[in-house]
């Protein structure tokens, strides 16, 4: 299912990007849908430090003004996210501790999460790097967070992540070469970037600073379940 996803995107991405039809990404606004307190993967620093030289590539390709997205500071995989845009979340915020306490008890649930990461596809909005699970490990988790979330788990209530991912970069606007971005990405569909493998889950809330979005941390927990 994820390689054929990834596919339609890539082909979505780039009838926008040569049609000039390209979403502006825009810094969140309180109240809105996206950058909302979310449970991420982020990848050990060996790995973060690959993405971040494969995103100054493509930033290289599509401009200055995109957003870093895969940046060492930021990049992640996203489990779920939690609710609507926040811009300011104290730790000891009622919500935060009961997600704290909901991922604690999933993260009890489910052990090392492995991901492939496979290649690059473009959609309207990014540069994505597709990844491609080991096993179930990630799904499971899915699942158990949902479980423990029960009604704070509202927002993302009967959707379910069919691909799994970490966006590069994030697009303010059209490139100067659409065509050469598209190229770019399409020579780099089966990049192989090695593993990521996944020990610790996080929540983090999201901050504008000014060239793109970076997560501050407000609860880490150990995946310390059993494998299978």
């Amino acid at each position: 299912m994820g390689s054929t996803r990834f596919a339609e995107l890539f082909d979505q991405g780039r009838d926008a990007f040569l049609s000039g039809d390209v979403p502006r990404q825009e810094p969140p606004l309180e109240g809105g849908g996206r950058w909302g307190l979310t449970v991420a993967l982020r990848p050990e620093s060996s790995v973060a430090r690959r993405m971040e030289r494969v995103t100054a590539e493509a930033m290289a390709v599509a401009g200055g003004s995109h957003w870093p997205t895969g940046a060492e500071v930021s990049s992640h995989v996203t489990v779920r996210t939690l609710e609507r845009y926040r811009p300011a979340v104290a730790e000891d915020d009622e919500q935060v501790l009961r997600y704290r306490a909901a991922l604690r008890r999933a993260s009890a649930r489910v052990g090392t999460i492995r991901l492939e990461l496979t290649g690059l596809t473009l959609t309207p909005a990014s540069v994505m790097l597709c990844a491609s699970p080991s096993d179930d490990a990630i799904e499971r988790f899915a699942g158990y967070l949902a479980e423990e979330l029960t009604s704070d788990g509202w927002f993302e209530a009967g959707f379910t992540r069919d691909i799994w991912y970490a966006n590069l970069v994030h697009f303010t606007g059209l490139p100067e070469n659409p065509q050469a971005l598209v190229e770019w990405v399409a020579a780099r569909r089966s990049l192989d970037l090695g593993a990521s493998v996944h020990t610790f889950a996080d929540l983090v809330s999201w901050t504008f600073t000014g060239r793109h979005m970076v997560p501050a941390t407000l609860g880490s927990e150990r995946l310390r379940g059993s494998a299978g």
